[in-house]
């Protein structure tokens, strides 16, 4: 066991972010995407400050002759995605646009240009590449999925929103 090594999350407990950062959640270091685009707001209120945030890729591209790629990152806190900007220099690019790269990612936030969809966005300042994904062996494309397909990919099923739609529903009820 002493073989294997350290888990990525020592690496994150050597960078602290100073003041002005989102709140954290209660048991991490990091800020749960819910508490950033959930507010009245819709996280605009948040713009300047540093947070980091974790969570899976749900869709990646690379722009601008692959200068920087726009992530939408999920935490499965809530079904909504946040867009995180990535530049080139932080990181390899191939690797961080693939659907299902798990990441966690220090940065600012900030307003997007008139006419986004979002209401903010975060700029990476740092990113840790903790869980690349293999396209091939990954199961769960962008596009649609039938209920008969994730029967055979139970431990995934949360990370699909039509699954994570009705789950939600049964714990606002219980």
């Amino acid at each position: 066991m002493s073989d294997l090594p350290s888990p990525p999350s020592d690496q994150l407990s050597t960078v602290t972010l100073s003041s002005g950062e989102v709140p954290k959640a209660e048991f991490s270091d990091s800020v749960l995407i819910q508490s950033i685009i959930r507010r009245e707001d819709g996280g605009s209120g948040l713009a300047g400050k540093k947070a980091r945030v974790g969570g899976w890729v749900k869709t990646g591209r690379k722009a601008d002759k692959d200068a920087f790629a726009f992530l939408e990152l999920n935490d499965g806190s809530c079904a909504g995605n946040l867009q995180v900007i990535v530049d080139a220099s932080l990181a390899d690019l191939g690797q961080l646009v693939l659907t299902g790269t798990c990441v966690v990612v220090d940065g600012h936030l900030k307003l997007p240009p008139p006419g986004a969809k979002q209401k903010i966005e975060l700029r990476a300042d740092r990113v840790l590449h903790v869980g690349p994904v293999d396209p091939a062996k990954y199961p769960l494309p962008k596009m649609r999925l039938t209920l008969e397909f994730l029967r055979d990919f139970v431990h995934l099923r949360s990370r699909t929103n039509t699954v994570r739609f009705f789950l939600s529903l049964s714990l606002k009820e219980g």
